[in-house]
């Protein structure tokens, strides 16, 4: 699927590279291991040899991010307004303390969760979900989620003409970098899981 993506936008239909580039980064949120990162590099290396136009590609980069962004949200208030539906492990005392403490953080913290989303590759979906999850306002969501992605698309930009249009030194930076904050969080995760167990247990 991915190499189908990446010749469209070489072979294609200026107007359909666009619209994939916007697909990907919006399907991310949605199947997060769909590497929309990956089609988003291609398009800047597209860009720096002129077959595409910056701008634009930003901006499908841009619109995308949010409208998956959006979608996640979404499907976290959905989720929100049904809890009688959920299963029961999900409404084991364990699992109350745990949303409660999502629901606290996002009330306190959720513009920076947000402004941090795009940054983390294969976790940005769970942001938004967070935001649903927590009731959060669509203004806020919009506009954290969007000022994440423009900033995170702009580096992308930049790499890619610094880089060159060298698709294999981009690509390789960019699932360097997945690896690496991907590492990191689990790490962040087992640290918070371990202290939520011990302090249960003491409990």
């Amino acid at each position: 699927m991915l190499d189908e993506f990446l010749h469209t936008l070489e072979h294609g239909p200026v107007y359909w590279a666009y619209a994939l580039v916007a697909a990907a980064a919006a399907i991310e949120y949605v199947f997060p291991p769909i590497p929309g990162d990956t089609v988003a590099l291609f398009a800047v290396a597209l860009a720096v040899r002129a077959q595409l136009h910056w701008a634009f590609v930003y901006l499908a980069m841009t619109a995308g991010a949010l409208l998956g962004g959006f979608a996640a949200w979404g499907f976290g208030v959905w989720l929100a307004n049904h809890e009688d539906g959920w299963p029961a492990f999900l409404k084991t005392p364990g699992a109350t303390r745990a949303l409660d403490a999502v629901r606290r953080g996002y009330a306190r913290h959720g513009s920076m969760y947000l402004a941090a989303n795009r940054f983390l590759p294969a976790l940005r979906a769970f942001f938004f979900v967070g935001a649903g999850l927590s009731k959060m306002n669509a203004a806020p969501v919009l506009l954290y989620g969007g000022i994440s992605a423009a900033v995170w698309n702009a580096m992308l930009m930049a790499a890619g003409y610094a880089i060159g249009n060298n698709w294999e030194v981009l690509r390789d930076v960019a699932e360097r970098y997945a690896v690496a904050t991907f590492v990191l969080v689990v790490v962040a995760v087992t640290g918070v899981v371990a202290r939520f167990i011990w302090d249960s247990r003491r409990a």
